[in-house]
């Protein structure tokens, strides 16, 4: 299995028209979301794990490769259907320094702590298209019954009072059809 995604600055000609929008948009997916569903949005927590991050993501967040990082993955919901698959790395320091937020989330919305805190930053947005094989392609449908041909997805580094993580939006076929 390939470990490393080929991520890039959005370029127009290379995205799907029907998900350009949701892949460059900068503001908060969760609120995006919550506009768009048709059936309710929820977020479906599939668990907070220690992990070493992937290589790539070792050197993109500037951590030691060795080092264990909290992973959240959670699954973004219009009724039952999952829209969005999200991975987030959180490095140790960061998850120390801000212990309590992340330990209470549960199902709630990564995005309500990221897009109401004015001390947070959003790093540029970097895309890819995942194809059967890679990692996050992968891991992305583990809960899914399709293997589509593809799966676009996004990442962006964010600051939380200087403190860095690593959020990955994946975005699901059934986004296209609603």
């Amino acid at each position: 299995m390939n470990n490393w995604s080929k991520w890039h600055t959005p370029q127009r000609r290379l995205m799907p028209s029907a998900l350009r929008s949701w892949l460059t948009d900068a503001g908060s997916l969760t609120r995006r979301l919550q506009a768009y569903n048709k059936n309710g949005f929820s977020v479906q927590l599939l668990g907070n794990h220690w992990i070493k991050p992937l290589a790539e993501e070792s050197l993109l967040l500037q951590v030691p490769i060795h080092q264990m990082s909290l992973q959240r993955e959670v699954r973004l919901l219009d009724g039952d259907t999952a829209n969005v698959y999200a991975r987030t790395v959180i490095p140790l320091e960061t998850y120390y320094a801000m212990k309590q937020r992340f330990t209470t989330l549960g199902n709630k919305p990564l995005g309500e702590l990221l897009f109401t805190d004015p001390s947070v930053e959003r790093g540029s947005i970097e895309i890819a298209c995942l194809r059967a094989g890679e990692w996050l392609y992968e891991v992305a449908l583990l809960e899914e019954n399709y293997r589509p041909d593809e799966l676009w997805a996004r990442r962006s580094r964010f600051y939380i009072g200087g403190k860095i993580l690593l959020v990955n939006e994946i975005f699901l076929p059934t986004l296209r059809s609603v």
